[in-house]
């Protein structure tokens, strides 16, 4: 079964996504700063991770960065609703970028994208 992060600190955003993901078949947890973030990207793998570049209590380029640096081959969806940081987070290492907001059929299309390509 395939596992999923969500790194997002909208509360009500983090459920939706996470609803989405498990009727996808995809167990999944979310945590809502970059300190927890940073914990259990630390100590686990996720096949993906939905990061948002906007958290109260930090930049999600940091854990970006530290996430890359940990292994370059995890697969990392920025979920932004500035377009402008785009370029930036593709340029870090993050195979997708999905503008707020989404809908289900981003989700699917993402995920269906990255875990055929395994």
């Amino acid at each position: 079964m395939a596992t999923a992060l969500i790194i997002e600190d909208e509360v009500d955003l983090c459920k939706l996504l996470s609803l989405h993901l498990a009727t996808l078949g995809i167990r999944n947890e979310f945590v809502h700063s970059v300190q927890d973030a940073k914990g259990l990207i630390g100590d686990n793998f996720y096949d993906l991770i939905f990061l948002d570049m906007k958290l109260t209590d930090g930049n999600g380029c940091e854990v970006l960065t530290d996430i890359m640096a940990k292994n370059s081959d995890q697969k990392v969806i920025v979920v932004s609703a500035s377009d402008a940081e785009r370029e930036h987070a593709l340029d870090q290492g993050a195979m997708f970028f999905m503008a707020k907001p989404f809908t289900r059929r981003n989700i699917e299309h993402v995920v269906s994208v990255i875990l055929n390509d395994k």
